[in-house]
């Protein structure tokens, strides 16, 4: 090997320490960034019909239960506990935003899944999807500060203009909370 070889594979190594180095600092801060924003739960409730009758599930919060009351649902058991979502906006975010797998006593709808495509001013975005093949989800805005709750119904979106489609049968609600950023953050 001759010196200029040498000095070429040493600067060589030396970039290439350097590039790694660099980019373990760029996900690092991308984590950290992570850490700040505030953590979003799910919780799907399903009406009681003849297809889904009355089911032991995971408990239900008073809250939403008086949001469900004031939405005119009488009977609903939870299918999930609470489920965090992870954040969409975040380009090194690994997401795996499944919610429900949809199958509960026999009967299988489609998977359920959400994702948080928007926080700006102190705002944000939830989306849920699923249940049916067509566009059945729900959008919720609420504030992005912790204690921040929310309970609505999916809905059926089609036509031009993407706009609810009115149904006859009851559709699954679902419960938002917002939580602080995880505690081992800095």
């Amino acid at each position: 090997m001759s010196h200029s070889d040498f000095v070429r594979l040493l600067v060589f190594c030396i970039i290439t320490v350097f590039a790694a180095d660099l980019s373990a600092q760029t996900s690092g801060s991308a984590a950290s960034e992570r850490a700040k924003f505030n953590q979003v739960f799910v919780k799907l409730i399903i009406p009681v019909t003849d297809s889904y009758p009355k089911q032991d599930g995971p408990v239900i919060e008073s809250w939403i239960k008086k949001r469900l009351k004031k939405l005119k649902v009488s009977e609903y058991f939870a299918v999930t506990d609470w489920v965090p979502i992870c954040d969409g906006l975040l380009a090194d975010d690994t997401i795996d935003n499944d919610v429900w797998s949809g199958s509960i006593n026999g009967h299988s709808c489609c998977p359920v899944g959400a994702d948080i495509p928007e926080r700006e001013n102190g705002r944000m975005l939830v989306n849920i999807g699923g249940w049916s093949p067509g566009r059945c989800e729900t959008r919720i805005k609420l504030d992005d500060e912790p204690g921040s709750r929310a309970v609505g119904p999916m809905q059926v979106f089609g036509g031009r203009k993407d706009k609810p489609i009115k149904v006859d049968w009851q559709m699954p609600y679902v419960a938002v909370m917002v939580a602080p950023p995880p505690m081992n953050s800095k």
